[in-house]
C-alpha cells in the first residue's frame, strides 16, 4: 500500500524551518511543493518505477467462525508464506530514506509566568519528583512471528527537544533537587506524603495486591525474559465476556522457577517474580467496586462529572463496557479493541483517560515517598543503596498517547481536566493557550462540518481542528496540570504519528532526540485505524524507537541507583502496557499488537460479524467475487484486472464504471496503463487532488457526462471527503475497501437520483458490482459479507461467485 499523506495542512512552515541546507528536495521546485502542501515525500516520482507499498504480507487467514477449538488446522495454502520472516515484511514496507524528519513547527519563548507559578505551586510538595521517572528500555522484543500469530488468531476465531514546539521548561525547579539546598524540601516531602496517604486511606498492605506492584516492582530472570520473548511458545483460547464478546487471550508460556526463602528471612519484592501470564476475568457487574481495581481515592470522586456517557443509575457512572475495559486495562495486558466506533468513543477515552493518570498518580506517590525515606536515611547518615528504591527510569514521561487528529488530543485533555478538577484545587496552566491552540474555534468552525450531507461518522472524525501535526506534554503535580511542558519533564505525552516522527527523526538519524520514549511503560493508540489513512511509516518508526535504550546517558538527569533493575538489563519491552483502539479491523493494527510481548499477555476481542455490510445496499444490482490466485500479490491482482476484467469491459462497451482503489500503488500503475491504451478514456480523482476542488470538479463532470468512460477513484480521497459521485452505473473494486461500510456507502451512490437523465436510456441494463480478492483479504471480506458467508467463499472450489444485492 502506498506510504500514507503526512497530513493535508500546515506543513508549509515545517518544511522551510526543519529542512537540511543540502536536503535534495530543495533542487526539485516540484519535491519542494509536495512537502509543503502534504508533508511528505510523494509516493510515486515519475521517474522512479518502483513502488512502495505498504501492506501486510502473504498470509492465508482463513477465518474460523463459529468458535471452535483454537487448535483448528490451518488451511492448506499455509504452505505459501512458510519460511517467510513475518516481521520483515512488514518493517520493509516503508522507506526511512523519503520522509526524514525536519524539525518542528513551533519556535516560541517559554512563559515565564507559568514558570514562577509551577515553582510556587509545586516546589513545597512535589516537584522533587521531576528528575525521576520510570522504566528504562530496551529495543524490540523478539516478535519475528507476529504475522503467523494472526494468522493463528484469524483461523482460531477472529519526539529534538530544542525545536520541540510546545517547550516550557521549567529546568530551575528540577535542577534544585539535585542541590544540597534541597533537603529541607524533601523534608516537607515527608510530611505532605503522609499527609497524601491518610487522605486517600491507602495502606501498604492494600498496594500489595495492586496489578502495579506486582507488575512494575518485581524483576525478570533472564530465563523467564527469553521465553516470553518467544512469541512461538504462547498459549492462547478463548473466552466469553458480557460486553466485550469473545475474546482472544494470549499469555507466555512461562517456567516459573523462585528460589526458595530462608526460615525466617524476609521476602524480598523485588527478587520476586512480576504477575506473568494473568487472565482478567469479566467484572461483577452489580457489585462493582472501584477499589477493586485500585483508583486512586481522589479519582473515583471525580468520574460521575467525567463521564459524560456513563449511567446515573450506576454510582460508579461507569457503562458494561467501560468497566470491562478497566478490567482488562488494570491488569497491565495488551489489548487490542476494534469496536471502537464513534458512537463509543466518550466511553472508551474515559476509562483510558482514567488509567492513565491512576498510573501516574501511583508512580509518583511511590517516588515522593521513596526519596522522603531516603533524605531522611541520609540525614541520621545510615542510607545505604538498595534495590527497595528502584521506581523509576531513565526518563520522566511514563504514558505516550498516540491520537489521529488535534480535536481528538482536544477532547483528552478535557477529560483529563475533568477527571482532575472536581473537588480539588488543581490549577491548569496554559489552559487558555491550550484551547486556542487544540481547540474546535469559532461556532462557524465548530458548524462547519456538521453542515456538510456527510454521514454521522465522517461528522464525528472530522469535527475541530483536524491537523495531524501535533504533539504537547502534560506534567501532572498535586495541585497543578502544566500543558506544553517539555517532553523530559512531562509525565503524558499526547502526539500524532506525524508529530512525533518530525521529533524522533529515522532510526539511523543520530542527530534525533527520542530519548524520551525510553521508559514508557503505558502506550495508547485510539483510532488507530485512521493511522492508515494517514501515514503508517510514522507508527511503524515509532514502535521501533520506544523503550530503547537512551542513545546518551550522560544527557540524561537520573539517578542509576534509582532505575528499576528490569529497565537496565533491557526488559523495557516487555513490561510495556500497549492498548490499540480501532472502529474497525485493520490487519496492520493486528501486526501491530501481535509484536508486542507484554509478560502479562494481550488480549483482542474478535467478534464474528452475523451481517455484513452488503446488507446495507439498497440498488439492486450483481454482484461477482473473482479470487485471485496469490497471497496479497499485487502483480497478480494487476494481471486478472487487465487480462480478464478489461477486456470484457472494453468488448461490452460498458462505460460510467467506475475503478475503487484502495492503494495509491495500484492506481499509479492502473493509470499509466489505461493512458497508454488509446481506446480508453478515464478520469481520475485521488487523495493528492485535495485542495485542487478545480481538478475534482472537472473530473466529475466529465465522468458523470458520459464523456469519460472509467473513473479511477482512490479509497483515501473517499475517506477525507466523501463525495457523492454521480453518474456511476458498473463499480470495480480493485480491492476490498478498509472499512467495510464503504462497500455499501460506493454501492448505493449508483441510486437512480444520480444518474445523468441525458443518458439515462443508454444504460438500461442491470447495474453491476465486481470486487476482486485473495485469501489474504478475509478480514476486509468478513466485513463486507459477513463471517459465515465470507467463510463459505473463502473455502469454496469455486474462484468466481455470483449473486444479487439490494433490496
Amino acid at each position: 500500500m502506498a506510504r500514507g499523506r503526512g497530513g493535508y495542512r500546515g506543513h508549509k512552515s515545517l518544511y522551510i524551518k526543519g529542512r537540511r541546507k543540502n536536503d535534495k528536495n530543495e533542487d526539485n521546485p516540484k519535491r519542494k511543493r509536495q512537502y509543503e502542501e502534504f508533508g511528505e515525500a510523494h509516493p510515486i516520482e515519475e521517474e522512479d518505477l518502483n513502488i512502495k507499498r505498504r501492506k501486510v504480507e502473504d498470509i492465508d487467514e482463513s477465518y474460523h467462525v463459529s468458535g471452535e477449538d483454537e487448535n483448528t488446522d490451518d488451511s492448506s495454502s499455509d504452505e505459501e508464506c512458510a519460511g517467510t520472516d513475518a516481521v520483515a515484511r512488514l518493517l520493509a514496507t516503508f522507506n526511512t530514506n523519503s520522509c526524514k524528519a525536519v524539525g518542528s513547527d513551533e519556535d516560541e519563548e517559554d512563559d515565564d509566568d507559568d514558570d514562577e507559578e509551577e515553582e510556587e505551586d509545586g516546589a513545597e510538595e512535589e516537584e522533587e519528583v521531576t528528575d525521576v521517572t520510570d522504566e528504562g528500555s530496551d529495543a524490540n522484543g523478539d516478535t519475528e512471528h507476529a504475522e503467523s500469530e494472526i494468522e493463528n488468531d484469524i483461523v482460531a476465531g477472529e519526539k529534538n527537544m530544542e525545536s520541540y514546539a510546545g517547550q516550557d521548561t521549567d529546568t530551575s525547579n528540577d535542577d534544585d533537587d539535585d542541590d544540597a539546598e534541597s533537603l529541607g524540601e524533601m523534608q516537607n516531602v515527608n510530611d505532605s506524603t503522609a499527609a497524601l496517604d491518610e487522605e486517600e486511606g491507602e495502606d501498604s498492605s492494600q498496594s500489595q495486591g495492586d496489578p502495579f506492584s506486582l507488575h512494575f516492582e518485581r524483576n525478570l530472570s533472564e530465563t523467564a525474559a527469553e521465553q516470553i520473548k518467544d512469541t512461538k511458545s504462547w498459549i492462547s483460547n478463548f473466552n466469553e465476556w458480557p460486553t466485550l464478546g469473545r475474546i482472544k487471550v494470549e499469555v507466555p508460556n512461562v517456567e516459573v522457577k523462585i528460589p526458595k526463602l530462608l526460615l525466617l528471612a524476609e521476602e524480598n519484592q523485588s527478587s520476586s517474580m512480576p504477575n506473568i501470564a494473568v487472565i482478567p476475568q469479566p467484572p461483577e457487574k452489580k457489585n462493582f467496586n472501584l477499589d477493586k481495581f485500585y483508583i486512586r481515592k481522589a479519582l473515583q470522586k471525580n468520574i460521575l462529572s467525567a463521564n459524560i456517557s456513563g449511567s446515573c443509575e450506576c454510582p460508579t457512572s461507569l457503562t458494561d463496557l467501560q468497566k470491562e475495559l478497566l478490567s482488562v486495562l488494570s491488569s497491565y495486558c495488551d489489548m487490542y479493541y476494534p469496536q471502537a466506533t464513534h458512537e463509543n468513543w466518550e466511553e472508551v477515552r474515559t476509562v483510558y483517560a482514567l488509567h492513565a493518570i491512576n498510573h501516574i498518580l501511583k508512580t509518583r506517590k511511590k517516588i515522593v515517598n521513596h526519596s522522603a525515606k531516603i533524605t531522611k536515611a541520609k540525614s541520621e547518615k545510615r542510607y545505604e543503596d538498595s534495590d527497595n528504591y528502584r521506581d523509576q527510569g531513565y526518563s520522566r514521561p511514563r504514558v505516550l498517547i498516540v491520537l489521529p487528529f488535534k480535536h481528538s488530543a482536544y477532547r483528552l485533555v478535557e477529560t483529563i481536566t475533568s477527571l482532575l478538577l472536581e473537588g480539588k484545587a488543581v490549577t491548569i496552566q496554559n489552559q487558555n493557550r491550550f484551547r486556542e491552540d487544540f481547540g474546535p474555534g469559532d461556532e462557524e468552525g465548530k458548524d462547519s462540518v456538521s453542515k456538510l450531507n456527510r454521514p454521522e461518522d465522517f461528522q464525528e472524525t472530522f469535527k475541530g481542528d483536524i491537523s495531524e501535526d501535533f504533539k504537547i506534554g502534560l506534567k501532572l503535580t498535586k495541585s497543578s496540570l502544566k500543558l506544553y511542558a517539555d517532553f523530559y519533564n512531562s509525565d503524558i505525552i499526547i502526539a500524532s504519528p506525524l508529530g512525533l516522527r518530525y521529533v524522533m527523526g529515522n532510526s539511523s538519524n543520530t542527530g534525533a532526540d527520542s530519548d524520551f520514549l525510553t521508559s514508557i511503560e503505558i502506550l495508547i493508540m485510539d483510532q488507530a485505524d485512521v493511522f492508515m489513512m494517514q501515514n503508517w511509516e510514522h507508527v511503524l518508526v515509532l514502535m521501533e524507537t520506544v523503550n530503547k535504550p537512551p542513545r546518551d546517558i550522560h544527557k540524561l538527569d537520573v539517578d542509576l541507583t534509582r532505575v528499576r533493575l528490569w529497565s537496565l538489563d533491557g526488559h523495557s519491552p516487555l513490561y510495556r502496557q500497549t492498548v490499540l483502539f480501532s472502529s474497525t479491523h485493520i490487519d496492520h493494527n493486528r501486526a501491530l499488537i501481535s509484536k508486542c510481548t507484554n509478560l502479562t499477555g494481550r488480549l483482542q476481542v474478535l467478534n464474528p460479524v452475523d451481517n455484513g455490510s452488503v446488507q446495507e445496499v439498497v440498488v439492486q444490482a450483481e454482484l461477482v467475487l473473482h479470487r485471485i490466485a496469490g497471497m496479497r500479490d499485487p502483480d497478480s491482482r494487476f494481471r486478472f484486472f487487465t487480462q480478464e476484467i478489461f477486456p470484457q469491459l472494453r468488448s461490452s462497451m460498458r462505460s460510467h464504471t467506475m475503478v475503487y482503489i484502495p492503494d495509491y500503488c495500484d492506481y499509479v500503475r492502473l493509470v499509466r496503463y489505461l493512458k497508454e491504451d488509446g481506446g480508453t478514456s478515464i478520469a481520475t480523482i485521488n487523495e493528492y487532488m485535495v485542495g485542487q476542488n478545480s481538478k475534482v470538479a472537472k473530473a466529475r463532470s466529465l465522468f458523470f457526462d458520459g464523456k469519460r468512460q472509467f473513473l479511477l477513484y482512490t479509497e483515501r480521497f473517499h475517506f477525507y471527503r466523501r463525495y457523492r459521485i454521480k453518474g456511476i452505473r458498473h463499480i470495480i473494486f480493485y480491492d476490498l475497501p478498509s472499512y467495510p461500510h464503504f462497500f455499501s456507502e460506493i454501492c448505493n451512490l449508483m441510486v437512480e437520483a444520480n444518474q445523468n437523465p441525458r443518458t439515462r436510456q443508454k444504460h438500461l441494463g442491470t447495474s453491476t458490482v465486481t470486487v476482486l480478492f485473495q485469501r489474504t483479504d478475509l478480514t476486509k471480506l468478513i466485513g463486507i459479507l459477513g463471517s459465515k458467508r465470507a467463510s463459505e467463499v473463502i473455502n469454496s472450489t469455486k474462484i468466481v461467485h455470483l449473486c444479487v444485492i439490494g433490496k
